[in-house]
């Protein structure tokens, strides 16, 4: 149950957020170029899922030690290229 949900948290959320936000984008800027626009949201639909985690290390830790929440923001930027990145390069298509 618990692969499920990483899943779909870490995955298919992101896809869906990525293809979302360009969409968003190319309606909103019709002129910014598309990489730019590919770029843009596959960040922020990697590290939108990540969000919650980055507030939970956030207050534990209250900056003792930056390597968790550096993990978790890692964790996000590669969340952010290995599926936002091609999401929204495939919803970004002509």
């Amino acid at each position: 149950m618990s692969l499920l949900i990483v899943l779909l948290v870490l995955i298919v959320l992101p896809a869906v957020l990525a293809t979302i936000f360009s969409h968003g984008l190319a309606g909103r800027y019709p002129t910014m170029a598309r990489k730019q626009r590919v770029m843009l949201a596959a960040l922020g639909a990697g590290l939108l899922p990540v969000t919650p985690g980055l507030i939970a290390v956030w207050r534990t830790y209250r900056l003792t030690t930056l390597v968790p929440l550096g993990a978790v923001f890692t964790l996000g930027l590669i969340v952010a290229l290995v599926v936002g990145a091609p999401a929204a390069w495939r919803a970004t298509r002509a």
